[in-house]
């Protein structure tokens, strides 16, 4: 594998630990210090090649210290630049959470949009980027399986309702992770005859995403927060 390629796994790991020390910090987590050093760690470990490259030769030496100072200037502003968008997200999570209004969706994806250039003014691989993208899919997948089925309990009633209600009991749906997929979904929805042309569209998108990791009709998906 190449110097580079190991050099982007490494700032990837960095930026995830980053990340994972700034969630602990916004819910007061155990671990703060640890993942803390552990992005330091990955950081160090990106140039470790730098160092082992060193020729203990007169003009050698000269060489290679000026070639690893200029990149090492260029790292530190990368990383400045990583840093300030990495803290401008911790904060801005802080300030909104809990706050009505304060966690729109034009903000998610405005604050999103600014993680992934920052990733891509790094340099950092596409592939890589997907990695770091893809925490969002477990909770976007949940999101989705509600999305599908938000309108529809209203129109129950009797047995169908009773039907609704041990199909999303809480033994069952569990929180993340639990959530029906879309056939098991759609199975269901037919039993209880709530599958109409609207709903099968939906379930479309719901599978559409899990293949392909991306919205099917994303100005359809903005929306899904103002159904009633």
């Amino acid at each position: 594998m190449s110097d580079a390629a190991w050099r982007n796994i490494f700032y990837v790991l960095c930026v995830a630990f980053l990340g994972l020390f700034g969630y602990f910090v916004l819910y007061g987590k155990d671990g703060q210090f640890f993942t803390l050093l552990a992005a330091l760690l990955c950081l160090v470990a990106s140039r470790f090649n730098d160092v082992v490259k060193f020729k203990l030769s007169g003009s050698g030496l000269e060489g290679e210290m000026r070639e690893v100072l200029q990149e090492a200037r260029a790292t530190l502003s990368q990383l400045h630049l990583l840093a300030e968008e990495l803290s401008k997200t911790i904060l801005w999570s802080m300030q909104a959470q809990g706050r009505l209004g304060g966690t729109s969706l034009e903000n998610q994806n405005e604050m999103r949009n600014r993680v992934i250039a920052a990733l891509k003014n790094l340099g950092v691989a596409k592939e890589k980027i997907l990695d770091v993208v893809a925490v969002e899919y477990p909770y976007i997948d949940f999101d989705y399986s509600q999305y599908v089925t938000k309108p529809l309990n209203r129109k129950l009633q009797g047995e169908d309702r009773q039907k609704w209600i041990e199909f999303f009991s809480a033994d069952k749906r569990k929180g993340i992770g639990y959530e029906p997929k879309p056939d098991e979904l759609e199975q269901f929805l037919k039993s209880a005859n709530l599958l109409d042309a609207e709903t099968k569209e939906r379930l479309e998108d719901y599978r559409y995403f899990l293949k392909h990791r991306e919205h099917r009709r994303p100005e359809q998906w903005d929306k899904r927060l103002e159904q009633t």
